[in-house]
């Protein structure tokens, strides 16, 4: 049975491969090209059973296009509900006369709608005719939107559901509450939004940003949604068939909520906690005591409140990153621990979830939670969010226990990190998830059991605006990756085509001007890789999109001597690289610069204890931004660095000098110590030079770059060794104090 299902699905694939492809995002399941095409009248008429037709009108009049009722043998638009299909399914028919729509229901009837749109040619009312049949591959399409740490306006969030609306995307998940705001009205506790919505503002880079030391500093960043407001988004939001998902954190990220009401803390927690303005520091420890039954009051009143506000079926509770340290020291904690026979702290929070999800389902929703809840083997069954790394954790999880869970792993879904080329990025952290990384990402692996596919729900793309600003900020992190998303969750498994997906994007961004959406363009931009063959550097550089041209220039910023870029450039003197992406003859992307030095190490080999496989980047001519994870910086974790050069013949070694970057706001700092050793022979090596690094130059908030001088004697070496000591951890007085710290090194100069 399964041999025959495989067969037939790579027969539909392969059918599908030799058609053209439909200029459509998301990639409808079935598409076949007809004959003719039909132009929209001025003033379409629509025909069909009454309830079809209205929704028709309503949903055509959103862009703009005036319709009248027809009987349905006269009616340019013919549109009809067909209880026998499927949730979400439609079927449309596009002829030189008429355009025939079925659809299961109003979500299906608004993409039908949304289909024939993206068909028309430039937006001039032709469509060449086409049938569709076409249903999501899976039931749950999301976006999360964290409007905690960059809070927007409700018309701003109404913006991102138009889109959202557009690429056929159900479900909006806002995270409304965590330790830096509490942006939902509660009327029981007035104080959630009076105190816990604001903020002490800083200047700082959102990870180094002090907390305040008492309620002396006026809090003045933030802000929150009235019931009132909320009510209308989740309105506006149904209308275009889009659920939304109330998150409220638990026990951990509610530091907002503690500020407020600090009695929520467990008695042990003696010091001022205020709203936080970054991450927090050690203060980040202190989280709802599980021990006080006013802790549970609190959180089933908030929740009364939100479950009148949020007609949802699902509502998620948050319980991710709950640090135990203060529930060890609180007697509240322990004696229930002890009380209720609980399996330690992980148990604990099991018992909290539990409780709450009883509650929840108690009024007849479903609990959701991040895929911490699943630590302390929680009894209550509930809906997981698989996040951390690949969200292999929810997989596993569902293997054993059978829960349902949705995919939304930080390595590929995260729309925080950085989007392109680091180098011409908005700051950010955390690495790249580029467009075409979405686009390929695929939650379903080989060893996945029948049984386990039928557990996973769907897929979320997650927006964390920890580096977020203002709203076109966030547009700029969301777009147009969520594009990516959105195809990804409906298309049917296994199918990808992503030259043709760009095609459609294409054909999609003018709707994200028309809305006035602040999107990314880095998909024109230019990644590269310079690497050493121990005599000459290789320089390569490469752009996602395949459907642009390449030009390069040496010493020319201007780039009128620019040339196609066709292979791997080989370099063995200083020079600047110049290259951008081009089509028709117009630079699209902007100017990647790779100023190449050369001394006694460059392209030579270099070996080492390099944490992320960078060591390559020491040698390689290139000095990285200020930016860790923008591959040219080489990186140990809280450990000693070793690494050895080998300059290929004995030469006359007279300085040395080390890249450092120093980021303490990041937890990387410079080393205490480094010592240099040389050899001729790579067995026996000699310390030339042990070199002490200022405290001043260890730590310092904002990233900087700093060469290490490690010269001062004279010797003949084939190989230089370098020892690098970690300082250890962040000290105290800064944003990250106690945090074991990074060391990253790039370029390391002889001469």
């Amino acid at each position: 049975m399964k041999k025959t299902a495989i067969i037939l699905t790579l027969t539909v694939m392969a059918a599908f491969s030799a058609m053209a492809r439909p200029l459509i995002i998301p990639e409808p399941a079935q598409y076949t090209v007809g004959e003719g095409t039909f132009t929209m009248p001025a003033r379409p008429s629509v025909g069909g059973d009454s309830k079809a037709v209205a929704k028709a009108m309503e949903y055509l009049s959103v862009d703009g296009i005036k319709t009248s009722k027809s009987s349905p043998s006269k009616a340019d638009i013919k549109v009809r509900f067909d209880a026998s299909m499927k949730p979400e399914h439609y079927t449309l028919k596009v002829t030189p006369s008429v355009i025939d729509i079925a659809a299961a229901d109003n979500a299906a009837l608004m993409y039908a709608i949304e289909s024939m749109r993206q068909l028309s040619d430039a937006g001039n009312g032709k469509i060449a005719a086409c049938s569709i049949v076409d249903e999501p591959r899976f039931s749950y399409r999301g976006l999360m939107l964290d409007v905690v740490r960059c809070y927007i306006e409700p018309a701003e969030i109404k913006r991102i559901i138009d889109i959202a609306a557009k690429l056929k995307l159900n479900n909006l998940h806002l995270h409304l509450t965590d330790d830096n705001g509490w942006r939902l009205e509660i009327k029981k506790y007035p104080r959630l939004t009076e105190i816990g919505a604001w903020r002490v503002a800083r200047p700082e880079l959102f990870p180094g940003r002090l907390n305040a030391r008492s309620a002396d500093e006026k809090a003045t960043e933030g802000g929150f949604y009235t019931q009132k407001e909320m009510r209308d988004i989740v309105k506006y939001a149904a209308a275009k068939n889009i659920n939304v998902i109330p998150e409220i954190e638990m026990p951990a990220h509610s530091i907002a909520a503690i500020a407020s009401y600090p009695d929520l803390a467990c008695p042990v927690v003696d010091r001022y906690i205020g709203v936080f303005p970054g991450i927090g520091g050690k203060d980040a420890s202190v989280i709802l005591c599980a021990g006080k039954e006013q802790t549970f009051t609190f959180i089933q009143d908030v929740l009364d409140e939100v479950l009148d506000i949020f007609p949802s079926k699902n509502i998620h509770l948050g319980g991710d990153e709950a640090n135990k340290s203060v529930w060890q020291k609180c007697p509240l904690c322990n004696k229930r621990i002890a009380d209720e026979h609980l399996d330690g702290y992980e148990g604990l929070q099991a018992y909290l979830m539990d409780r709450i999800n009883h509650y929840v389902r108690s009024k007849g929703r479903t609990a959701m939670g991040w895929d911490e809840v699943t630590y302390g083997d929680p009894k209550e069954d509930m809906i997981i969010y698989g996040w951390q790394g690949d969200g292999s954790i929810a997989v596993r999880d569902s293997r054993r226990s059978g829960r349902k869970f949705i995919m939304t792993p930080a390595k590929t879904m995260y729309l925080i990190r950085y989007q392109g080329p680091q180098w011409f990025e908005p700051w950010t952290y955390f690495g790249n998830n580029t467009l075409h990384d979405i686009y390929h990402y695929e939650p379903v692996t080989d060893d996945w059991d029948d049984t386990l596919r039928a557990n996973l729900l769907g897929v979320q793309g997650s927006l964390w605006s920890e580096f977020c600003k203002t709203p076109a900020d966030m547009q700029y992190q969301i777009f147009p990756r969520l594009l990516a998303v959105a195809d990804m969750a409906w298309r049917p498994e296994g199918r990808r085509d992503w030259h043709s997906f760009l095609k459609a994007l294409d054909n999609f961004t003018p709707t994200l001007d028309k809305a006035g959406i602040s999107y990314a363009r880095s998909m024109y931009n230019l990644d590269h890789k310079v690497k050493g063959d121990g005599k000459k550097l290789t320089a390569t550089v490469n752009c996602i999109r395949p459907d642009v041209e390449v030009r390069y220039a040496f010493d020319d910023s201007s780039m009128a001597s620019a040339v196609p870029y066709t292979d791997t450039l080989r370099i063995d003197k200083p020079v600047t690289v110049y290259a951008a992406t081009f089509r028709d003859g117009t630079r699209i992307g902007k100017t990647l610069v790779l100023k190449l030095d050369f001394n006694k190490a460059t392209a030579c080999p270099v070996t080492g204890n390099c944490r992320n496989g960078l060591a390559y980047a020491l040698t390689n001519g290139l000095r990285g931004s200020d930016r860790n994870s923008d591959f040219e910086w080489a990186g140990w974790w809280n450990e000693t660095a070793e690494f050895t050069v080998d300059m290929g013949k004995v030469t006359p070694v007279n300085e040395i000098s080390l890249g450092t970057l120093v980021h303490s706001d990041i937890c990387i700092a410079a080393p205490k110590q480094i010592y240099v050793y040389t050899s001729v022979n790579g067995t026996a090596f000699t310390l030339q030079r042990t070199v002490d690094i200022p405290d001043e130059l260890i730590y310092h908030k904002q990233a900087r770059i700093v060469d290490i001088d490690c010269g001062g004697f004279k010797a003949d070496a084939r190989y230089v060794k370098l020892v690098a000591v970690n300082p250890g951890c962040v000290p105290d007085g800064l944003a990250r104090e106690g945090a074991p710290t990074w060391m990253y090194f790039d370029e390391i100069a002889i001469k």
